[in-house]
């Protein structure tokens, strides 16, 4: 039988790609025997594109030839894998979404979203982040005024780009936006991506320049839901999109969960959820509520164990704590410490830059 099996989602009713997908693979468990095995892992894995689709609706073709004839049927759920072609590339289908009403209680109004001033002077300061340089100072004063009633983001607007935020970053976009092929499989595609790191380091911070980044690089709408634990601070959301070609915002202060995920259902409905990209700030992963679980990022202080079957849908990578030479540099570049006065701040902070 087939170790791996390659496989495209697509449209039923364009029988185009589906939410812009491109093809991906699937790796064989041992205990995986049939095509209803098949379509689970397939709703796991691509969770986020089919977050409204059950498994048991998926119609999966042998090939892209079998699909096209004109009396097409799919593979029976109970078609063993083992009659599958290992080089052929297996069409699976996806239903028009005939999404269940909600509830009065579940409905909640869409804020209004207001044009972002100076969105030249924004994108300046994110689009090359993926380039910046380390051991370096970078400032983002617009972002840092926007995010300032909103939970904050750096204490001065300005950033110090360690190697490992750099190394992090450039991880992630690659598993988000670099194709697979044959010779080179993106094993991070279509996965979520998971940052953990102890408090202080710097996760939220990267969360929401990368926020912006992927609004003004990548032209996608984002979503930020932050879980916010400060004296007198309660949790919040933005987001970040386009209308009409213009950038267009829009902030909820105090926002609880179901409010939270009304406004994702809102925008899901709206534009469809392979264009909302939905990112958790400060969340245990094992406490997300149900509703804003098809996040494309998580920042997170705590330790994150995920099972086998997750490991399918989801990675993690850690952001070191800082090093008394990373510290050093930050206090002499930004805030112009002596160094009596940064031996004692490395002391209590034991690599903690807000320490």
């Amino acid at each position: 039988m087939a170790r791996k099996v390659w496989f495209q989602l697509v449209d039923a009713a364009t029988r185009g790609a589906y939410a812009d997908t491109t093809a991906d693979s699937w790796r064989v468990p041992e205990d995986a025997e049939d095509i209803g095995d098949l379509r689970k892992a397939i709703k796991v894995q691509c969770s986020n594109s089919l977050a409204h689709v059950d498994a048991a609706n998926l119609r999966v073709y042998p090939n892209r030839t079998a699909y096209e004839e004109e009396d097409a049927q799919p593979l029976d759920p109970r078609s063993s894998l083992s009659s599958l072609d290992a080089q052929a590339t297996l069409i699976v289908v996806v239903p028009t979404q005939h999404l269940a009403p909600r509830t009065v209680a579940s409905v909640a109004k869409l804020p209004s979203t207001t044009v972002l001033n100076e969105p030249d002077k924004y994108e300046e300061e994110c689009i090359s982040l993926t380039e910046w340089s380390v051991d370096a100072v970078h400032e983002i004063p617009l972002i840092w005024e926007f995010m300032s009633s909103l939970g904050g983001c750096t204490n001065s607007g300005k950033i110090f780009w360690r190697m490992e935020d750099k190394q992090v970053v450039s991880l992630m976009v690659d598993g988000w936006f670099r194709e697979s092929t044959r010779d080179r499989i993106n094993v991070h595609a279509n996965k979520k991506s998971i940052l953990m790191g102890s408090p202080g380091i710097g996760k939220s911070t990267l969360l929401c320049v990368m926020a912006f980044h992927l609004v003004f690089k990548h032209k996608k709408n984002v979503l930020v839901y932050r879980r916010l634990t400060k004296f007198e601070q309660e949790n919040c959301l933005f987001y970040l999109g386009y209308e009409d070609g213009k950038v267009v915002q829009f902030a909820v202060q105090r926002c609880k969960a179901p409010n939270a995920i009304s406004i994702y259902e809102h925008l899901i409905r709206q534009q469809g959820i392979s264009n909302v990209w939905l990112l958790l700030d400060g969340f245990r992963y094992q406490d997300i509520p149900e509703g804003v679980r098809t996040f494309k990022m998580l920042a997170t202080s705590q330790q994150v164990d995920l099972k086998s079957q997750e490991r399918i849908d989801a990675y993690c990578c850690l952001l070191p704590c800082w090093s008394k030479k990373d510290l050093w540099l930050m206090g002499g570049l930004i805030y112009k410490f002596a160094t009596e006065d940064m031996e004692e701040r490395f002391y209590y902070s034991g690599g903690s830059w807000c320490g």
